[in-house]
């Protein structure tokens, strides 16, 4: 009855002394969690305007602005379109090498000594070079493997270009490419055309040249359909068929024994039929033909890369008759060996009297010297002549 009588004490001044376990939580605990809640929104509001108002003198203040005031005071817009940017040009990478003509043994050789001003380094450049018309095909000098130097390294390309009266009649050509690493796909650089008519050719003199190159348009344009496309594609492979490489032969014609001594010596600048990484193996196939018929057949080993050299050396004995008056020829047939699937036909060259106009002067110089050996480059042709 004494504790109901007892007059109530505010709870602001009331400390208990202690609880058990079961008592609840007092009323001045709760006012505490109000009180730091409410100063946690107080701070809250503060960082925020303080943000608001960082952000804001940011964003009016005259440093701030990204164009300087106008002399009226107001912003400068900011101007878009191609008239306001000025794109700098990009200079033509220059191609730096030297030419030496010599009347002796009538070759122009084509010293590549390097290339600067390109856009970025690259790896595995180098030089294709053609003179026609008396060299229309394109020569590249001896291939590399490729490697991680970007640097172009030093070529040297030998053209069969006779006196000097016929080189003047001819355009040098030079090519620049870029292979990637793995030696599959090959970018155009550049190209340049120089007018042997316009130079002054002094026998055995080295000139030193540095040209611009002109870049290689292969694009398409926009407008052109996939038949135009298709239809150019087939009338470039037509006028202009691909290079398939040469090949060096050695020819003997053993009067006593009435025999022929072959050699496949080497090749150079073989193409390449399949996209597969790596170098393929290639071998030679020779046959002895009578009226197109085959009589006798000879097959080298293998030898890889594109440069390939076998020095093979081969007796074929002849019917009974004379040679300048047998129907008699040779043919090489170039085959590229794969890994997994069956060998292909490169290409082929044909010496003696079904053979072009070179396969019939070899064939009559080795029959004309006897005892001596002819050597000579016969270009590789596709299977059908």
């Amino acid at each position: 009855m004494r504790r109901l009588s007892t007059p109530v004490v505010s709870s602001s001044h009331y400390k208990p002394s202690g609880h058990g376990r079961a008592s609840l939580p007092s009323v001045p605990k709760l006012g505490l969690v109000s009180k730091t809640r409410r100063a946690l929104e107080r701070r809250c509001s503060v960082s925020s305007d303080n943000f608001l108002y960082s952000e804001q003198s940011r964003l009016t203040s005259p440093g701030s602005a990204m164009h300087p005031p106008g002399p009226q005071g107001e912003l400068s817009q900011p101007q878009y379109g191609s008239s306001s940017l000025s794109i700098p040009t990009k200079p033509a990478p220059l191609l730096h090498f030297s030419l030496l003509f010599s009347p002796v043994r009538g070759t122009l050789t084509t010293n590549i000594m390097g290339l600067s001003g390109a856009a970025r380094r690259r790896s595995g450049v180098f030089v294709r070079a053609s003179l026609p018309p008396l060299c229309p095909s394109p020569q590249q000098g001896a291939s590399r493997r490729p490697s991680l130097n970007p640097e172009i390294q030093c070529q040297s390309l030998v053209l069969q270009v006779g006196s000097v009266e016929e080189l003047r009649a001819c355009t040098l050509r030079l090519a620049v490419f870029s292979r990637d690493f793995s030696g599959l796909r090959e970018t155009a650089l550049g190209e340049l055309e120089m007018p042997c008519g316009e130079m002054d050719w002094e026998s055995d003199t080295t000139v030193i040249y540095t040209r611009e190159l002109t870049p290689t348009r292969s694009r398409l344009k926009k407008s052109m359909s996939s038949q135009e496309t298709l239809g150019r594609r087939k009338s470039s492979l037509c006028a202009a068929p691909r290079a398939l490489g040469q090949l060096f032969i050695l020819l003997q014609y053993q009067t006593l024994a009435h025999r022929i001594k072959v050699m496949v010596r080497k090749a150079e600048n073989l193409a390449k039929l399949s996209r597969m990484p790596g170098a393929a193996d290639h071998y030679v196939v020779i046959n002895l033909r009578q009226d197109g018929k085959v009589i006798s057949t000879k097959e080298t080993k293998g030898a890889g890369g594109h440069n390939a050299v076998w020095n093979a050396p081969f007796l074929f004995d002849l019917p009974v008759g004379d040679i300048t008056q047998l129907p008699l020829a040779l043919e090489f047939i170039i085959m590229q060996g794969r890994l997994y699937t069956k060998s292909s036909m490169l290409g082929r060259v044909l010496i003696g009297c079904e053979a072009p106009e070179a396969g019939q002067g070899h064939w009559r110089d080795m029959c004309s010297q006897g005892q001596v050996e002819t050597a000579h480059w016969h270009p590789i042709t596709p299977e059908v002549f």
